[in-house]
């Protein structure tokens, strides 16, 4: 499986987003193991999206946007959308890019192959030669390179009775 984080927060996404027509384009594989993507927290973002006045046109996943003719048949089920915003590897994000022949946003880096420990929590592994030489819990790689795990969240306040949106930490 490969394994990746977001590099943004959802308020950064918004803004990325803002006066486009979105399709968004996920994995249930990978991207849904790693938090990031899959269909229900597809859903859940273009719901939010919606809600804060990013027009979406719909949600299509695949169990493996990586490859190509799945890719072709996720693009080909839907329109009306100028943007693509990809919530999966960078392999599937090139595939949206190539099927749709739209501009892609994709708010992820792919930080390599790995696997999913005892407990399920995303783990990057390099084996060379039969031995491995790097296996580190996703949230570590995460953090050092300035990205975060899981989904895009808002939270609500209300600061002087005015409604007000900031990013959780998680």
């Amino acid at each position: 499986m490969q394994v990746m984080a977001r590099d943004r927060d959802y308020g950064d996404l918004v803004g990325d987003l803002r006066g486009r027509s979105v399709l968004v384009w996920t994995c249930d594989t990978c991207a849904r193991f790693c938090g990031i993507g899959g269909r229900d927290r597809a859903e859940d973002l273009a719901s939010r999206l919606s809600s804060d006045g990013i027009e979406v046109a719909g949600v299509v996943r695949s169990s493996a946007c990586c490859f190509m003719r799945k890719a072709r048949e996720m693009a080909a089920s839907a329109d009306g959308y100028d943007i693509v915003l990809a919530l999966c590897c960078d392999m599937g994000a090139r595939n949206a890019s190539e099927a749709t022949e739209r501009d892609v946003l994709n708010p992820v880096v792919t930080f390599g192959p790995g696997y999913l420990d005892d407990g399920g929590a995303p783990r990057i592994a390099s084996v060379v030669c039969g031995h491995t030489v790097v296996d580190e819990p996703l949230s570590e790689a995460a953090v050092r390179s300035g990205c975060q795990e899981g989904p895009f969240r808002r939270s609500h306040a209300r600061i002087r009775g005015r409604l007000v949106l900031y990013m959780s930490p998680r």
